[in-house]
């Protein structure tokens, strides 16, 4: 489909106020990149009940509200190719100086807590995050959504509305879990830096840590879901927008041989590994229910979608494959195989009475420095208000 097209299948779609995801996975390798959209026929919510279902998932950070789904069946898919273009690095000054000081204040106040427990050893880690309203004059999502493709090409990008829930945007670097057959792969992403035009840099000892306790944080998690045949990168420095992160790639097998051909994953096994992983060190914090308890407690404002993961399950993924006699046999199986394709939300907004709301956080440890971890939440603002603030 040409663009043009699909941009105004969706803009009918939102003029009749009805349920539009549209999204673009991150460009790996070549300079173009599927742009696809669910567009649901009516304003029904519908939920995961145990991910067996099919369609494009939206989850919230508090893991005990059932995630939003636009289901394949009951949405029109439409597609275009996107060409890629270079990554914008477009340094914003505007709304440095235009944070209001008591939130600042406030923010480091958190932090400085946070530190406190740490100390006494109640945590090993804990992600703390705020809100940040921003002023703009461009008020229409699918044009700010142009944008981010555009500015982000290795980022997964999002356009997400739902008239009885709302608006979000994102353009997040981060892999929640990639299911294809019975194989899994996911990340540990933490640690942030600013990219000033090189990879080659040096990881401080608060960085590294951090990006340790995510890992293992996760290697256990994964272990206790019953998966097999782990294996693990060394850790390495992973570019995302105008930031610069350390990622360690994780994979590894779903156990059972017997894979339900419908689904492409044993029935059950999602959902137990989805558990398994969300929500990760990088978002809350370590042990993870004391982290959440803090987060809920003292954070004083609900994330709502903010930190929690979206994407596609149990699409059926496109093969193509030669007609040969000794493939003939196998067709019926591969055609009918589904993949599952989840990141976690991060660098979003929520659109909000025509304003965007923008969530920014970072990891805290006991050797945190609370002016600094402000610094860095305003990095991270920085990498959204480069489309809202031109």
């Amino acid at each position: 489909m040409p663009e043009a097209e699909f941009f105004n299948r969706l803009e009918a779609q939102y003029s009749k106020n009805l349920p539009f995801v549209a999204y673009r996975k991150p460009i790996l390798s070549g300079n173009s990149g599927t742009v696809t959209a669910f567009l649901q026929q009516n304003e029904d919510l519908h939920y995961v009940s145990d991910f067996t279902e099919s369609g494009f998932v939206f989850a919230l950070f508090d893991t005990s509200k059932k995630p939003i789904l636009f289901p394949e069946k009951a949405s029109e898919k439409l597609t275009f190719e996107q060409v890629a273009s270079k990554e914008i690095l477009a340094p914003i000054t505007i709304q440095k100086g235009g944070i209001p000081e008591e939130k600042k204040l406030v923010y480091i106040e958190l932090v400085r807590k946070a530190i406190s427990v740490l100390k006494a050893r109640e945590m090993e880690k804990v992600v703390l995050s705020r809100r940040e309203e921003v002023e703009l004059e461009e008020k229409d999502p699918l044009q700010l959504f142009k944008e981010l493709l555009n500015i982000y090409p290795t980022a997964f990008v999002y356009c997400w509305f739902h008239p009885k829930v709302g608006c979000w945007l994102g353009a997040t670097p981060e892999t929640l879990l990639k299911v294809e057959g019975n194989r899994f792969n996911t990340m540990a992403l933490a640690g942030t830096q600013k990219y000033n035009g090189s990879m080659d840099l040096e990881w401080g000892g608060k960085e590294k840590q951090e990006q340790q306790f995510v890992t293992d944080s996760i290697l256990e998690n994964l272990k206790n879901s019953g998966v097999e045949n782990l294996e693990i990168s060394n850790p390495y420095t992973a570019k995302a927008g105008n930031l610069l992160h350390l990622r360690t790639d994780i994979s590894g097998r779903i156990p059972n041989s017997r894979t339900d051909a419908q689904l492409g994953v044993s029935v059950g096994k999602l959902e137990n590994i989805i558990s398994a992983l969300h929500p990760t060190p990088a978002v809350c914090g370590l042990p993870k229910e004391k982290a959440k308890e803090f987060i809920i407690s003292e954070e004083s404002y609900d994330r709502e979608f903010y930190t929690g993961f979206l994407g596609e399950i149990n699409l059926q993924k496109n093969e193509q494959r030669s007609r040969t006699r000794r493939n003939v046999e196998n067709l019926a199986y591969r055609s009918v195989k589904k993949e599952t394709d989840l990141y976690v939300n991060l660098r979003c907004m929520k659109i909000e009475n025509g304003k965007p709301i923008l969530f920014v956080g970072g990891g805290i440890t006991k050797d945190s420095v609370p002016e600094d971890e402000w610094e860095e939440t305003v990095n991270k603002a920085e990498t959204m208000k480069k489309v809202l603030l031109k």
